[in-house]
């Protein structure tokens, strides 16, 4: 494992991206910044003011209340941000058409129709997590034949849901690396990671100095859903073992405590030199050499304007 992971930056930033198709976004304070590469090879950048509501309403900006709250405005601001960056790739600059389906979306729901779109897709990634990483765990550990009434066996039973879980987390990461397109977004996931690192230890924004450092961050994203299921595991380990659909009900109801308490752990876990922290944090940082791959120069030149856009006054 590189050891700049563990190496406290210079500058402790609240920045944070997102891989886009064939671009970079990145979030920090009161801003939001994508940058992408068109078809005609031009970097095309855009910045929107973006407050997170944890930071406009004080009570959803408590510890243990904020994780779930900014789990779900991550997810909206994302989607948003990757569905942008489909159209912006191939954006003509003097002629912008609507397609037959914007048409008609927007003739039925109105000039908003494109709210209506994105809220439907975080409910869509919503309930497919639900049914797959979810339902489907519990669903296999009900097939296994021994008495799970007990406490022992309830233990048993919640603890092979978990590593079931884990493991369709991990075959569905990999099974979505072998497509090209998603090989190369993780590649501008790559490129983010290295530009926020130089960033982070006060290097001037070049592509020869971002190169450098590694693509693995621990404020990573895909660290935090990996701490996520840990939780969950420990957590749904002490509701005993129902019926599937019970199981479900329960398993939800306790979703915002678990982002809570997940979201806490996150945070600490980026902040804490404690070597059990490292350890907790090493799946998702073994997970990221999946989710980030080795960026070409020309993405490390998008991630650096979409950063340097976003830390613009």
């Amino acid at each position: 494992m590189d050891k700049e992971i563990w190496t406290k930056p210079k500058i402790c930033s609240n920045i944070g991206g997102e891989a886009l198709i064939e671009g970079v976004m990145m979030r920090g304070n009161n801003k939001i910044a994508m940058s992408v590469r068109k078809s005609t090879g031009e970097i095309y950048t855009e910045t929107k003011p973006s407050i997170p509501i944890t930071k406009r309403n004080k009570f959803l900006g408590l510890p243990f209340i904020r994780g779930g709250v900014s789990l779900i405005d991550s997810m909206v601001v994302g989607i948003k941000a990757l569905m942008d960056s489909a159209e912006y790739v191939d954006l003509d600059d003097e002629e912008e058409k609507e397609s037959k389906f914007d048409l008609w979306m927007k003739k039925r729901l109105g000039d908003n129709y494109f709210s209506y779109m994105l809220y439907f897709s975080v409910f869509i990634a919503l309930a497919f997590s639900i049914a797959i990483f979810m339902f489907l765990p519990n669903l296999i550990t009900g097939l296994f034949s021994f008495d799970k009434s007990t406490a022992s066996g309830s233990l048993l039973a919640n603890a092979i849901e978990g590593l079931i879980r884990i493991s369709l987390f991990i075959l569905y990461v990999w099974l979505v690396s072998k497509n090209k397109e998603i090989k190369r977004v993780f590649q501008y996931h790559g490129a983010e990671h290295k530009t926020i690192y130089a960033y982070e230890n006060e290097e001037e924004l070049t592509v020869e100095n971002v190169r450098k450092h590694t693509t693995l961050h621990p404020r990573c994203g895909t660290t935090f859903m990996f701490i996520v299921i840990i939780i969950s595991i420990i957590i749904f380990a002490f509701t005993g073992w129902h019926h599937p659909l019970v199981n479900l009900l329960i398993r939800l109801a306790l979703l915002p405590v678990i982002a809570g308490i997940s979201y806490e752990a996150f945070k600490l876990s980026a902040k804490s030199d404690s070597k059990l922290v490292r350890i907790i944090s090493l799946p998702g940082l073994m997970l990221q050499k999946i989710t980030t791959q080795e960026p070409d120069d020309s993405m490390l030149e998008v991630a650096i304007a979409s950063l340097k856009a976003v830390l613009q006054d």
